[in-house]
């Protein structure tokens, strides 16, 4: 990847060093730059925990975007519309949130186990539906049409935010940032999730089921249901992930304000498919997007070229796993591999 991206830049007339120096140092030395990682890592770090929950149970959950799209809408309402305290207020908004990403998770799970069409497929449609049935959902009541209209022009109470680091700290940290304490959130769902997996029961039929689908229903375990389970949690996951975002960035009812969709996918890949790894390759993708930010004024490269050097930075990190999952190379780690891909072969 940086062979392939210096080439561009020595096309682009920029010197490499300087442009892949400038990127690093202002990624993890930058005044600031620390700050807006976190901004852009927090819903990151969830949607991929959230894939890597899909991954565990043989799946891939393409519908993030519209999972993730949800959880922002059922924010916004549940932020503007319910007057609870605010140590109350926010976890019962996330529990909103993971509901209404469950359901929409279960568009492409339905599909997959009714008529056998690959999530993959449903979960990119389901992503073009999704705005559209919200939208018919939100119409239809007049509760959630007024807290609509109410979150978008004043805002969410007060109780639903999640606080700011520059409101923390009277403006000495997190200055033109909007990072905020969901980042401890993201890491908390993801830590729950790694240790409940590890040694809860579900967790351990979620491993038995990924290894050897067939061997798991020889053993009483059905299979097919921890398909739908893990749809299921994935969506919730990420509909939370949505949540986050509108509480502790944008405070109000806003769409389209973070593309997740696929990044999520592929911070899971770099993440060996699991959850704390999940957490790190979220964080380091938040870090070099704010290394690019940083650095794209002092080039004369622009802003959309230096993104595609991370990109193409972050794929090429992804492709072993991507190559495991997909093959089931025997020679790698089997409890990181795609269960549906390995037991056929």
């Amino acid at each position: 990847s940086v062979v392939a991206g210096s080439l561009v830049i020595l096309i682009a007339g920029e010197n490499p060093i300087r442009v892949y120096g400038l990127v690093l140092r202002e990624t993890f030395l930058g005044s600031g730059g620390y700050m807006i990682a976190i901004q852009r890592a927090t819903p990151l770090i969830l949607t991929a925990a959230a894939a890597t929950e899909a991954f565990r149970a043989g799946a891939i959950n393409m519908g993030l975007a519209g999972q993730f799209a949800v959880g922002a809408s059922c924010a916004a309402i549940a932020g503007y519309g319910l007057s609870l305290p605010k140590g109350l207020h926010i976890p019962v908004i996330l529990l909103i949130c993971g509901v209404g990403g469950s359901l929409a998770a279960m568009i492409p799970a339905i599909f997959r186990e009714m008529s056998g069409v690959s999530e993959v497929i449903t979960g990119m449609i389901a992503n073009l539906l999704i705005p559209h049935l919200l939208r018919a959902v939100i119409g239809a009541f007049p509760a959630l049409r007024a807290a609509r209209n109410g979150a978008s022009i004043e805002g969410i109470r007060e109780t639903a935010r999640l606080s700011q680091f520059v409101e923390l700290t009277d403006g000495r940290i997190g200055v033109a940032t909007q990072a905020n304490t969901g980042i401890f959130v993201a890491i908390g769902i993801v830590l729950v999730l790694a240790i409940w997996m590890r040694i809860s029961k579900l967790g351990y039929e979620f491993r038995i089921t990924r290894l050897n689908p067939f061997f798991a229903e020889f053993g009483g375990i059905r299979a097919r249901r921890y398909f739908f389970l893990g749809m299921v949690l994935s969506g919730a996951v990420a509909a939370m992930a949505g949540g986050v975002e509108i509480l502790g960035v944008w405070r109000t009812y806003r769409m389209g304000t973070v593309e997740v969709g696929n990044r999520g996918l592929v911070i899971a890949l770099i993440g060996q498919q699991s959850y704390i790894g999940s957490l790190l390759g979220g964080l380091l993708f938040g870090a070099l997007d704010a290394g690019t930010l940083k650095a794209a004024w002092y080039t004369s490269l622009p802003r959309p070229l230096i993104d595609i050097l991370v990109e193409l930075t972050i794929i090429c990190l992804a492709l072993p796993s991507m190559r495991s999952f997909v093959t089931g190379d025997p020679d790698s780690e089997i409890d990181r591999l795609g269960g549906r891909f390995v037991s056929m072969r």
